[in-house]
């Protein structure tokens, strides 16, 4: 005889698969990342839309960053009804205002709720989560469904751990992001530090050699002795640590001195007047040495 599994059972069973799910998710940006869990808790639930709203203070708006790829997900963007001012209320701007959870089943006889949300959507059955962050209340999730008295109040519990670790993702996507701006904000101070270990001279001989020019085409354009132009080239080669004029050449375009997009007369165009044009090789730090 098989035994059946009480509902409180699958339920649990249910939820812990969600959390586990959510903690495996690997996006590093907070919106694809976002609208992956928003996904997977629509899936759990059963619900016909989630929304992670995050607060934005300088407009006083919840936004949604993450929602379900569902069909009602996909209207409620439509419509237009992602983002959700304070000021208009609604039950989701009470419960972020308070830090109260709120639900129901029948939204569309709830007088304080937005009409957008009832009529536009449908919605009849909701469930809002306020999320904190270290402590700060950062945004909402919310969890609708079009059929009234559709979460059940272990819903509601469950949505209450959920909204810690969508709490948790954030936190850690926001870190990444954060880890990323810095390390590319380094690299930028670093390649500033290279350009500036040779003179503006020597930084135009190297944009010419990443354009494929020989040492007398260097000299005719840059007004130049051939000799002077191999001076040069040997104090680039000294002062980056480099071993070819090859190694010059990327090194010009990975530091952003030189694009192979440029337009053929840039190319053609004496250094000075083409610094003039780019403004490229003038804001950034230089040696006069």
């Amino acid at each position: 005889m098989t035994e059946t599994m009480p509902d409180s059972a699958r339920r649990d069973e249910r939820s812990l698969l969600m959390l586990r799910r959510l903690l495996a998710i690997r996006a590093a940006d907070l919106r694809p990342t976002l609208d992956e869990a928003s996904t997977i808790i629509a899936e759990t639930f059963g619900a016909d839309k989630v929304d992670v709203f995050v607060y934005q203070a300088d407009v006083d708006t919840l936004v949604a960053l993450g929602t379900s790829k569902t069909p009602l997900g996909e209207r409620q963007r439509t419509l237009g009804l992602d983002r959700l001012p304070l000021s208009n209320g609604g039950r989701g701007a009470q419960s972020f205002r308070t830090g109260e959870p709120y639900a129901t089943g029948h939204a569309d006889q709830d007088p304080e709720e937005l009409r957008g949300i009832v009529d536009g959507l449908g919605v009849r059955s909701m469930m809002n989560h306020p999320i904190e962050i270290d402590g700060a209340r950062r945004g909402l999730i919310q969890v609708d469904s079009a059929s009234p008295d559709f979460f059940t109040e272990q819903d509601r519990d469950a949505l209450a751990a959920v909204a810690g670790w969508i709490g948790l993702i954030m936190h850690r996507a926001e870190l990444v992001e954060q880890m990323t701006a810095e390390a590319e904000r380094r690299g930028r101070r670093q390649a500033g530090d290279e350009i500036a270990r040779i003179t503006r001279r020597q930084q135009e001989i190297a944009i010419m050699i990443a354009a494929g020019l020989t040492n007398a085409q260097i000299a005719e354009r840059a007004v130049l002795t051939s000799g002077t132009v191999a001076n040069h080239i040997e104090n680039i080669l000294r002062r980056l640590n480099l071993a070819s004029r090859t190694q010059i050449a990327v090194w010009a375009v990975e530091r952003g001195l030189y694009r192979s997009d440029h337009d053929a007369d840039e190319t053609e165009a004496p250094p000075d007047q083409r610094r003039q044009r780019s403004g490229r090789t003038s804001d950034v730090p230089v040696s006069t040495n």
